[in-house]
């Protein structure tokens, strides 16, 4: 699948004008990342101008167009990561996102039913849990890298993300009708997801540039508050699976493009 993505990369990148413009495109890939963004976004907006409604009526996005969008984030952080390979090969952050946004897509995969798998929320909930991990860890990797070291920044940011965290999983989340474990695993989770969010909050605190990135965090956050409340205590309003989605590939975008397009 790598090799496949960066493949698609590379033909979107390819013109005939010259080796030096390809290698200029490969250096400087903001206008390349934005034009995939723009067709992520037309698919999203076509499928959910004009595609039906499942029987569920919880999705109007096609599972088809869902699963590509998030693909094309995945290439777009994939070509990101050559390029920061090739520009300062010191700079985990990154291969770190690139990483993680590749987690998330495996979690896309499973959540989606595409890889059929027993428990699949579980198993869902592991590739995500993962892939938040890799993207505290680009966060502090870059934070290290511009010597933003305000621990009352990020301690700041992080007790905020988990106070959210917490009143969001008692409103939303936790169910009597689910066992113990299961509501625990949530909350255990959730922290998790504010621990990725808090992080990004706290890069932006210090660097105003990463501002879009915190927003990425947060949306990221809010979608999946929605999806673990309709997961586990079955809330439902009509088309809820597109607004966890949107929020979703939205946040991821905004990730991936701020650690891969700002130094």
């Amino acid at each position: 699948m790598d090799d496949c993505l960066l493949f698609i990369v590379y033909c979107l990148s390819s013109n005939d004008e010259g080796s030096s413009m390809n290698a200029d495109a490969s250096r400087h890939p903001r206008s390349i990342v934005y034009a995939i963004y723009a067709l992520a976004a037309g698919l999203l907006a076509l499928g959910l101008a004009f595609g039906k409604r499942d029987e569920d009526a919880i999705n109007r996005i096609p599972r088809p167009i869902r699963m590509l969008s998030s693909a094309l984030v995945l290439a777009c952080a994939l070509l990101l990561r050559r390029d920061a390979r090739c520009g300062n090969p010191r700079d985990a952050a990154m291969p770190l996102t690139a990483a993680g946004m590749g987690c998330d897509f495996l979690g896309d995969l499973v959540m989606a039913k595409v890889i059929p798998l027993p428990e699949y929320a579980i198993f869902g909930m592991a590739a995500f849990g993962a892939g938040h991990g890799l993207y505290m860890k680009a966060f502090a990797q870059r934070m290290q890298a511009l010597a933003l070291r305000s621990a009352r920044a990020r301690w700041t940011a992080l007790g905020s993300a988990w106070a959210v965290a917490l009143v969001s999983w008692w409103a939303l989340v936790r169910s009597p009708a689910i066992k113990p474990a299961l509501n625990y695993g949530a909350l255990a989770y959730a922290l998790l997801l504010s621990s990725m969010s808090g992080m990004g909050a706290a890069l932006a605190a210090q660097d105003r540039r990463y501002t879009p990135l915190a927003l990425g965090g947060a949306l990221f956050f809010v979608s999946d508050i929605f999806l673990a409340a309709k997961l586990f205590r079955g809330t439902r309003f009509p088309q809820i699976g597109d607004v966890v989605w949107l929020t979703y590939i939205a946040g991821q975008a905004l990730i991936v493009a701020q650690i891969g397009l700002v130094d």
